[in-house]
């Protein structure tokens, strides 16, 4: 259930360092504050429950509670069904329920780096996490001035 306002944060729970050396800390913050600038973004922009579901309309795209999001209409009707079905896939109730599964993967990562699973399946688990999930979150946000480029995924098949 995604609630009204910023995520409670989990926090830090001991230093995390990847193979390198490098602080995943900082990682998890850096995505932790995009989140937060995404969160705040998507309630601003659907500040009533009803406001949040957008739907497709002839030529623009309005809110549940009828105001218009945004004008649509182009003179072709392929391109403007394809802007609107774009924007609404977009919405901030999608917004916040992408952050929210955002928000539990790295919640997961901290508990299991409080807590790590006993033995080489542990080890797997929480490198895992350090260079596949956690970079694979930070990608969306690789043109941030902050985003380090150690934080890039690996280019590997993730076929095994």
């Amino acid at each position: 259930m995604v609630r009204s306002g910023v995520p409670r944060a989990v926090g830090n729970v001991g230093e995390h360092r990847d193979d390198q050396g490098d602080s995943l800390d900082a990682l998890v913050s850096f995505l932790r504050a995009r989140m937060d600038e995404r969160w705040r973004g998507a309630l601003t922009a659907g500040a009533s429950f009803a406001s949040r579901t957008w739907s497709a309309r002839p030529g623009r795209v309005e809110s549940a509670d009828g105001g218009t999001v945004a004008l649509t209409s182009t003179g072709d009707a392929r391109e403007e069904r394809s802007r609107s079905r774009h924007i609404i896939r977009n919405d901030p109730a999608h917004a916040l329920r992408r952050l929210e599964s955002t928000r539990r993967l790295i919640e997961r990562y901290e508990l299991l780096h409080a807590d790590p699973v006993e033995g080489p399946e542990g080890e797997v688990l929480l490198r895992e996490y350090a260079e596949v999930v956690l970079p694979l979150l930070a990608l969306p946000f690789s043109d941030h001035p902050d985003h380090r480029p150690q934080w890039s995924p690996r280019e590997e098949s993730s076929r095994r």
